[in-house]
């Protein structure tokens, strides 16, 4: 009979594997989900639906091709990636965005800001 527990005391990798792929899935449909609405609140409708597919086709699909490439990339040019240097790899790249999320948010008009430019876009059609 085949033993259920303890099947991954031999390579803690899947379990690290399995924890992260866990975080990362509740991070995306929980936290992600909600801030995706949160920033097309302020848009009218055209925008909100324009921007949401637009930015879920490509943003979305795009970013998980261009890591998938990126660590294909990686493999091939410097061999077998340890754990070491995935962790670095993951801790630059999520450098990288925060910054450049940092400054985006800067460019996301605040609701008072959206409605304004709403009603003058309103005035003027």
């Amino acid at each position: 009979v085949p033993k259920l527990s303890g099947g991954t005391n031999g390579d803690p990798s899947l379990n690290l594997i399995a924890s992260a792929f866990l975080v990362m899935k509740t991070l995306e449909f929980s936290v992600r989900r909600m801030l995706d609405e949160m920033v097309y609140v302020p848009l009218d409708f055209e925008s909100r639906f324009l921007g949401k597919e637009v930015i879920g086709v490509l943003g979305y699909r795009f970013g998980k091709s261009a890591a998938s490439l990126a660590l294909s990339a990686l493999t091939s040019s410097f061999g077998t990636i340890g754990l070491r240097e995935l962790s670095y790899f993951t801790n630059g790249a999520a450098s990288v965005w925060l910054v450049a999320a940092w400054k985006l948010s800067a460019l996301v008009p605040t609701r008072a800001e959206a409605e304004e430019a709403y009603e003058k876009m309103k005035k003027s059609s």
